[in-house]
């Protein structure tokens, strides 16, 4: 008689369900790791967005510092603010202006660097004569008279 040997069969079942769940334990980190780059993005989009609203800020400050800045150096009110602090000046001739070079020596071919070359030579020549400043002797404080150091120290 033959005998029945039991054939082992693995079920279907139980391979299908292992992978399942491998997948879904996969499916669920990559769940993760997606919102908390999400998270991230959206942090890093927000600090973004206050940055480039205070960038606005800066350059609207910038652009009103410029045009009143502008505004203070027309010449009108220049006069006015010279006068509003009691300075005497003018504003300089065209020619009176010299322009400079990096090494600060005077660039050349400008009409004033050789007007002012000559004014330097004929001062030269006035200059060489020596004029002696005159000296007045002072007197000692304790020389003067009692009566003209008080008056000029306390008042009546």
């Amino acid at each position: 008689m033959k005998r029945n040997k039991r054939v082992k069969k693995y079920s279907r079942c139980a391979v299908n369900s292992v992978n399942a769940v491998a997948l879904l334990v996969l499916m669920f980190f990559a769940m993760m790791v997606y919102w908390a780059q999400d998270a991230h993005c959206n942090e890093l989009s927000q600090e973004i967005g206050k940055a480039e609203k205070e960038l606005k800020k800066l350059e609207s400050d910038y652009e009103r510092e410029v045009s009143s800045w502008d505004e203070l150096k027309t010449p009108d009110n220049l006069r006015q603010a010279l006068i509003r602090h009691g300075i005497d000046m003018v504003q300089t001739n065209p020619g009176q202006v010299i322009n400079m070079n990096a090494s600060g020596k005077p660039m050349p071919g400008q009409m004033s660097v050789a007007r002012i070359r000559q004014r330097q030579g004929r001062v030269d020549r006035v200059a060489s004569s020596q004029v002696v400043p005159r000296t007045y002797p002072v007197a000692p404080r304790a020389a003067m008279p009692r009566t003209v150091r008080r008056s000029a120290t306390t008042r009546r």
